[in-house]
């Protein structure tokens, strides 16, 4: 039986609008790095982002990226146990939505990043107000200015989930760089503290390459009891990638799917450790030739500009 990515229909986008977005994501690249970009012979992790979003399959990576229908991905590669429960989703929402939900959830636009709202309490929310958010969600567009034209081809929906909890507090996300390639499968870890600004860097070793975060927050995500079974999902999940980053949680146990990031920060924002910088060109292979992955040829300079 054919799987769900048997079934990713056919996109190719205009040549007027391919060469407009390349011409925005060429000068973004430069204002953000303080270099040129070489689309065309990338070295570099973030240059290798630029070139997938250009010549990268548009509808497989918006399949991925897509809050919802991701799902049926996970379930199909490592099995639904591995999912928060989904108490629903919807083109839009009204206030009605919201009576028969329990008292902590979380909110999110499926085709957008960090379009979302935690919900700790339900008797504290201003549905109003959240109606007003997610609805308006429904009709913008994510990744115009970033270039990352795979946001568009999602259906926007709003998906309501179950709210993982740790202690009072949203768990860690381990972050799980993974690399297949000629050698085989590799990885590299972030562990990203919860409201995101700090983070601790690990190679697969466990020693550390940076952090950001305390001395105490880096021991306890440190070697949890269970990360041989995080790692096989992380490695199930990204098989058949050249690259991709695969978030998951891991709660008292629990192992939960996050998201699969399939363009990190647009690639505008640097690796800016030279061990962590390095290793990611040297683990990621362009699988150029992989017609599942690069669905478009580089145009040349002629034609593309």
């Amino acid at each position: 039986m054919a799987g769900c990515l048997d079934r990713i229909p056919e996109h190719r986008e205009s040549g007027l609008s391919f060469a407009l977005r390349r011409w925005r994501i060429r000068r973004r690249f430069r204002r953000k790095l303080g270099r040129p970009l070489d689309e065309r012979h990338p070295v570099a992790m973030e240059e290798k982002v630029q070139y997938r979003k250009l010549y990268g399959n548009h509808a497989l990576y918006a399949f991925l990226a897509d809050k919802y229908a991701v799902r049926e991905f996970v379930t199909e590669r490592v099995g639904d146990r591995y999912l928060v429960d989904l108490y629903g989703v919807y083109d839009r929402l009204s206030p009605e939505v919201f009576a028969d939900l329990p008292h902590r959830f979380i909110i999110k636009a499926t085709h957008g990043c960090k379009w979302h709202q935690i919900v700790r309490d339900k008797s504290q929310l201003d549905v109003d107000a959240a109606v007003r958010r997610f609805n308006g969600y429904v009709r913008r567009v994510y990744g115009r200015t970033s270039g990352q034209y795979h946001y568009r081809l999602i259906r926007p929906r709003i998906v309501i989930e179950e709210l993982l909890d740790d202690g009072g507090d949203s768990p860690p996300d381990f972050d799980f760089f993974c690399y297949h390639g000629a050698a085989g499968f590799d990885y590299s870890l972030a562990v990203v503290m919860p409201r995101g600004t700090r983070a601790v860097y690990f190679n697969n070793d466990w020693s550390i390459t940076s952090m950001s975060c305390t001395p105490e927050e880096a021991g306890r995500a440190t070697d949890p009891p269970n990360f041989g079974e995080m790692l096989d999902v992380a490695r199930r999940l990204s098989a058949g990638f050249d690259f991709m980053r695969v978030d998951l949680y891991n709660v008292a146990g629990r192992i939960c799917f996050g998201e699969m990031t399939c363009t990190p920060a647009g690639g505008y924002v640097p690796v800016g450790h030279p061990e962590r910088a390095a290793r990611a060109a040297r683990l990621w292979q362009l699988d150029r030739d992989n017609r599942l992955l690069y669905s478009t040829a580089p145009r040349s300079p002629a034609r593309a500009a």
